[in-house]
């Protein structure tokens, strides 16, 4: 028997590149309209015990953090993400509802592998549906939004970025689709008014499952600073046991400059002009913003970060 989603969608309004939007609450997510007819699928989709998913707010490091799951667990096949892009790696799912991947590839694919398949139920949430080997899904979705048991079939990873960060590094992405400006990025950032919607609610949806033991939680600022050191705490998690040496492949495969060299390492967004990585720093935000919104900022994050847990990373 299905579940109901619990949320219910409030016309918004519109935004540049993705039209109509729609306000889930509680939560406060922002999500394109079309997100009113993925919502249950979504919800209800059925997990697999060798499903590996990556559950990320966006800009938190989640083509870098895809990359290394999938290199981990193909590492004696880690060339064919030179040639193979990750989109065909794995299943972006809210891509039926976002329409950021071009779609007329995977009804291609949808096609031959079902002849009366539809677009409008979503090419990539039945292609998901009826692949056959292990599955690597990407959503962008917070908890509250996915299966309630997800966490009980398969392995999650999930990556926390800096609120900071990952507001520029979001300024940075949609600059190269949409013309906006920094402070535009920043008022729409704090107040919600962005797709996917509020940051804090996000993180503390995963905070809050922290000790299930499918779930991994890794932090962008920790793998910057000791990246050898996440990819053991990984390797236990996913159980691929690997050797030092082909943890340090995995690290060269998927360094700053080698994935910025290699087109198929991130998502092939339909649009998109331009260099997919900035400088994949931490502190890649200091000095851009005005030294008022700065300091608002970082009230911001210290109130908000206390809520999600006292001793939260970016709390103090």
């Amino acid at each position: 028997m299905e579940r109901e989603v619990p949320v219910s969608c409030i016309d918004a309004y519109e935004v540049p590149r993705y039209g109509k939007m729609v306000l889930v609450q509680p939560g406060g997510v922002l999500l394109p309209a079309g997100y009113k007819k993925f919502a249950k699928p979504i919800y209800n989709f059925k997990y697999r015990s060798d499903d590996i998913c990556l559950f990320t707010y966006p800009k938190s490091g989640t083509t870098w953090t895809a990359e290394i799951v999938w290199a981990m667990t193909h590492i004696n096949e880690m060339q064919r993400a030179l040639t193979e892009n990750l989109n065909h790696r794995y299943f972006f799912i809210d891509n039926d509802f976002f329409h950021d991947l071009a779609e007329e590839e995977y009804m291609e694919k949808l096609k031959a592998k079902c002849p009366d398949a539809k677009q409008e139920d979503g090419p990539i949430l039945q292609l998901t549906a009826l692949e056959k080997g292990r599955r690597f899904i990407w959503s962008h979705l917070s908890f509250d939004l996915q299966n309630p048991d997800v966490l009980d079939k398969c392995k999650v990873v999930y990556v926390i970025r800096h609120p900071k960060d990952n507001m520029f590094s979001r300024y940075m992405h949609f600059n190269k689709v949409a013309n906006v400006s920094l402070p535009i990025i920043f008022e729409t950032f704090l107040s919600d008014n962005t797709p996917y919607g509020n940051y804090w609610h996000h993180v503390s949806e995963a905070w809050k499952r922290r000790d299930h033991p499918n779930l991994h939680i890794m932090f962008y600022e920790d793998m910057k600073a000791d990246i050898m050191a996440e990819l053991k705490r990984l390797d236990e998690f996913l159980g691929t046991s690997l050797t030092e040496e082909q943890l340090k492949k995995v690290a060269e495969h998927t360094s700053f400059n080698n994935m910025k060299a290699n087109p198929s390492m991130v998502l092939d967004i339909a649009g998109f002009k331009g260099s997919f990585f900035y400088k994949g720093q931490v502190g890649s935000s200091k000095g851009q913003l005005p030294p008022e919104l700065d300091a608002r900022m970082d009230a911001w994050i210290k109130e908000n970060a206390a809520k999600v847990d006292p001793a939260f990373k970016y709390a103090s």
